[in-house]
């Protein structure tokens, strides 16, 4: 008799090293962390974290300009300023795409959104017109390859 008959205990040689395989494989899986990846949807921290508690101050200056059909508003320093509303001691007395406009006791002052940005239009200058000579048979009307054709 077989010694392995005699102990039904013990395994043959595929099958002891499959047994093998698959107890390194689920000890080796607990031991392996997952890298933790950043998510590509989440904001940048300075935008994420309230300005109140990194102790730093929103950026001053213009930030937002609303409108609409019924409301013309501007959003300075962090506030909500209506169209004839009050900022500090000025008057918000002009808002448009560009920019707005405050009137105070040092006179005008024109905020921007991007100050930086110099804005120029360029004017586009209409493609010359092309004879039917120049323009090749492809260009032709049909009345004009009829009279060719006669």
């Amino acid at each position: 008799m077989c010694r392995c008959a005699a102990r039904p205990g013990r395994l043959r040689g595929a099958a002891a090293t499959k047994l093998l395989s698959s107890v390194i494989c689920l000890l080796s899986s607990t031991l392996c962390h997952a890298e933790e990846l950043p998510d590509p949807t989440r904001p940048p921290t300075i935008i994420a974290i309230p300005a109140t508690a990194t102790g730093e101050s929103l950026p001053s200056g213009l930030q937002s300009i609303i409108i609409s059909k019924t409301r013309r508003a501007a959003i300075i320093d962090g506030e909500t300023v209506e169209l004839r509303g009050k900022h500090g001691d000025a008057t918000l007395i002009e808002v448009n795409e560009s920019g707005v406009v405050l009137q105070g006791a040092q006179g005008r002052q024109v905020l921007t959104l991007f100050p930086d940005v110099k804005i120029m239009q360029k004017e586009i200058q209409p493609a010359p017109e092309l004879s039917v000579k120049e323009a090749g048979p492809e260009k032709k009307t049909k009345l004009e390859a009829r009279k060719e054709r006669k």
